[in-house]
């Protein structure tokens, strides 16, 4: 089965005792299991941020995804 290819708007920011860090830009996904859902896109782009900035754990969150195509 082929992937699918999908491409999202997605804005994520997580704040923590005044030091933040944000992803506002286009992304594009490929899925070996469908479309993934808004909350999926937006699950995967959070985990990366507390990859590379882990002070952030526990922070406040602000999101969204939207699809493009």
């Amino acid at each position: 089965m082929a992937a699918t290819k999908t491409t999202w708007q997605v804005f994520a920011r997580i704040e923590k005792s005044g030091r933040w860090a944000e992803y506002d830009d286009v992304a594009t996904l490929y899925s070996a299991n469908g479309v993934p859902t808004a909350q999926q896109v937006l699950d995967v782009q959070l985990t990366e941020i507390l990859r590379q900035h882990p002070h952030l754990r526990d922070g406040e969150i602000t999101g969204s995804a939207t699809r493009i195509n």
